[in-house]
């Protein structure tokens, strides 16, 4: 699992880019420290996280998502990675409307020990956009693990209507099936972005997982982000959020500082590790999007 190699999956992006319409995108590098006084523990995580939208002019759009994280608990010798991939393709019809296919993989393995745990879904998309409305719904089916049959559906919407504000909200269901027993997992959220000033942006988020037999997974934070373009010149912004993950009274306070550097005509200065953007840009797994939100 290497960073580079998520970096080369966005560069291979460049002929399609080149002849796009309109590119948006970004990547942020990221610091995330979770800190658990009832154990007097610390999780410390670093991450690259990647997203590209290519609008061709044939009503074609393409997208690719990246994320890679690293995370070590004190007093353990080894660390934990995982990965993710997304990719998608939609036609727009030209009222609004767009429908079409994705598919993403998650894996999740110890370093220097070869195995790991892979999670891979596809399913289709549909999508509105218009009078400062987006909205997407989606259905999937990940591969059967031990036998366990798992679904996922979802609705996520935003509003930008006024200036400077975005907010939104989502929804996602996991349902676990095996014979004759079912259960839902659930990921709800809602979070907002507003820019304070041209440079200044102040963000916020709320996600909730409800897991079957565990609880629910609680994720809050909110942040700043500041575009040094004024500053620096180059086009990129740094951010801080602070923020709780709770499950079950178990709480850790959370700590997130990023580097977002935008790709294409344009990108957006609100960090990928925030829990904010794991509500305004969920991914298509319940489950995915809890932990996201939560880690």
């Amino acid at each position: 699992m290497k960073k580079i190699a998520l970096l080369a999956l966005l560069t291979t992006t460049a002929p399609f880019a080149a002849h796009a319409e309109s590119v948006t995108g970004g990547l942020t590098l990221s610091y995330t420290q979770h800190s658990v006084d009832a154990f007097n523990a610390e999780l410390d995580t670093t991450g690259l996280d990647g997203r590209l939208a290519i609008d061709m002019e044939n009503n074609l759009s393409f997208g690719i998502e990246i994320g890679q994280s690293t995370t070590s608990l004190d007093g353990l010798p080894v660390d934990l990675e995982a990965e993710f991939y997304g990719f998608d393709a939609s036609y727009a019809f030209g009222n609004g409307m767009s429908a079409g296919l994705y598919m993403d993989r998650l894996a999740i393995g110890i370093d220097g020990i070869p195995i790991e745990l892979s999670l891979k879904s596809k399913g289709i998309t549909f999508d509105y956009a218009g009078n400062g409305f987006t909205a997407e719904a989606f259905y999937g089916t990940p591969d059967d693990i031990l036998n366990v049959e798992l679904d996922n559906l979802g609705i996520a919407g935003s509003y930008t209507g006024v200036e400077g504000l975005e907010i939104g909200a989502a929804f996602q269901r996991a349902k676990l099936s095996q014979g004759g027993f079912s259960e839902n997992l659930d990921f709800k959220g809602v979070a907002a972005t507003y820019m304070a000033t041209p440079s200044l942006m102040v963000f916020a988020g709320f996600g909730t997982l409800d897991v079957a037999g565990l609880g629910s997974l609680d994720s809050k934070g909110i942040g700043i982000s500041y575009d040094l373009r004024a500053a620096t010149g180059f086009g990129s912004s740094i951010s801080l959020e602070v923020g709780q993950t709770s499950l079950e009274g178990l709480d850790a306070d959370v700590i997130r500082a990023a580097w977002t550097i935008p790709l294409g005509k344009k990108g957006s200065v609100l960090p990928m590790n925030s829990v904010a953007d794991s509500v305004l840009n969920p991914r298509r797994n319940a489950l995915i999007a809890g932990l996201t939100a939560g880690f």
